[in-house]
C-alpha cells in the first residue's frame, strides 16, 4: 500500500518537503537582521544635513552616522551627488524591496 502511494505521489511528496524546508530557512535568515532605511540624495544633501534630518531615528553621534554612512555605501570621500542611493542606519518601517535586498547582498 504504502510503496503503491510513494509510486504514483513521489514527485509531490519530494517537492512538497523541499517546498517547506525552504520556507522555514527563508523564514529564519530574513528574520534576523534589521532593514535599514534607504535615501535618494537631492541636489543641496550633504552627509551633515542627512544626519540632522533623521537625528532621534539612530543612537549615535552624528560623527558616527557619517562614517557609518560612509563605510557601508563604500564612499571614497565623504561627497555625494545627488541620485546616489544612500543606506542609512535607520531602521525601516517598510519591508524591503528586492532592490534593497541586493544592495545588502553586494556590500557583504
Amino acid at each position: 500500500m504504502l510503496s503503491l502511494i510513494w509510486n504514483r505521489f513521489s514527485y509531490i511528496i519530494i517537492l512538497f518537503v523541499l517546498s517547506f524546508l525552504s520556507a522555514g530557512y527563508l523564514f529564519l535568515t530574513t528574520g534576523s537582521e534589521p532593514y535599514y532605511e534607504t535615501v535618494t540624495v537631492s541636489k543641496g544633501d550633504t552627509l551633515w544635513t542627512i544626519a540632522e534630518k533623521f537625528e532621534g531615528e539612530y543612537s549615535m553621534s552624528r560623527e558616527e552616522f557619517i562614517k557609518w554612512v560612509g563605510e557601508e555605501n563604500n564612499l571614497i570621500s565623504f561627497s555625494i551627488e545627488p541620485g546616489m542611493s544612500l543606506v542609512l542606519p535607520v531602521e525601516s518601517s517598510t519591508f524591503p524591496t528586492h532592490s534593497d535586498l541586493q544592495l545588502a547582498m553586494n556590500n557583504e
